[in-house]
């Protein structure tokens, strides 16, 4: 792992609720929110296993190695109006400054949105 990427990576609490919207529907809502900001990217926002609604996740083969957290796994979303191949995703080994995300999901694709709102 680079250790001066190590350095530029900052995880912190979302304030607030986070809400998951994938197709139109809400599929996760958590108090335990954690973004992740990286030097030169967008922040990420990762939430819970237990704060998605259960039943939608299908495990996939795909996996890409990430500057940083280590290796993604992917899942594909499936809802009963849509699928969403491998626009979630979670890193099981990620260590040092991203180890609070590791085992958390972050979400991606045309059809997914990200709203927070307050307590």
């Amino acid at each position: 792992m680079d250790d001066r990427r190590d350095h530029q990576a900052r995880v912190t609490p979302v304030d607030g609720r986070v809400h998951i919207i994938f197709d139109d529907a809400e599929i996760a809502s958590t108090l335990k929110a954690l973004s992740l900001e990286q030097q030169g990217q967008s922040p990420m926002v990762f939430v819970p296993m237990d704060d998605i609604h259960p039943g939608i996740l299908e495990a996939s083969e795909t996996r890409r190695q990430d500057d940083g957290p280590g290796e993604a796994h992917y899942y594909t979303i499936k809802t009963l109006t849509a699928d969403g191949a491998d626009e979630a995703w979670y890193y099981p080994y990620a260590e040092g400054p991203y180890a609070p995300i590791r085992d958390m999901l972050t979400f991606g694709g045309d059809r997914v949105s990200l709203r927070v709102s307050e307590v």
